[in-house]
């Protein structure tokens, strides 16, 4: 479609991969970078949890309430409405349930905080460092499991697959040689 810029899931997984790389991959790291790279993290996240959790129709992505109208309207002929996604914590815990792996409090830390950036209401506040590498590699865990995890088709092309990979594996190293650094 001429004019038009197109997004899709995956796009937006792997570039939120490439900005959470590039903002970790600052030196000096200031605080502006950990912020990005908290933010993209936190992005790359809910778009790997929202691929996984899509299935066919992606119902398992909507807000329940959303979900409920849809259905209505659909099952009665009617106009569909407009749907909403769903809060992140309920999206990572519809894929990740209590026997995961996957520490949840460290993602909810990570949704807490990209929450503080995203809708600054105060004249500041700290993060420890460490909590922030710990989060965003723990983020990195959930996507790695998430495709293994996936309703669907996950992955359309062998390079999406390679290059996630690729992405994942070059930021957890990263945050080793960040983790190492006082």
């Amino acid at each position: 479609m001429e004019g038009y810029i197109e997004f899709d899931r995956f796009i937006d997984l792997e570039t939120s991969l490439e900005q959470l790389l590039t903002q970790i991959q600052r030196v000096p790291m200031t605080a502006s970078s950990w912020k990005w790279a908290l933010i993209a993290a936190h992005s790359a996240l809910q778009g790997a949890v929202c691929i996984a959790l899509r299935g066919a129709a992606g119902f398992d992505t909507w807000k329940p309430k959303f979900l409920k109208k849809w259905l209505d309207a659909y099952e009665n002929k009617k106009d569909l409405p407009s749907t909403q996604l769903d809060n992140f914590m309920n999206l990572f815990d519809k894929l990740f349930d209590k026997e995961s792996e996957i520490e949840r409090d460290l993602i909810n830390s990570l949704n807490e905080h990209r929450n503080n950036f995203i809708h600054f209401n105060v004249d500041h506040f700290y993060i420890e460092r460490k909590l922030i590498i710990d989060a965003i590699n723990e983020s990195i865990s959930a996507m790695i499991a998430a495709p293994r995890r996936s309703k669907g088709v996950f992955f359309y092309e062998e390079l999406q697959s390679q290059r996630f990979d690729a992405l994942c594996e070059s930021i957890r190293e990263r945050l080793k040689v960040l983790a190492d650094v006082k």
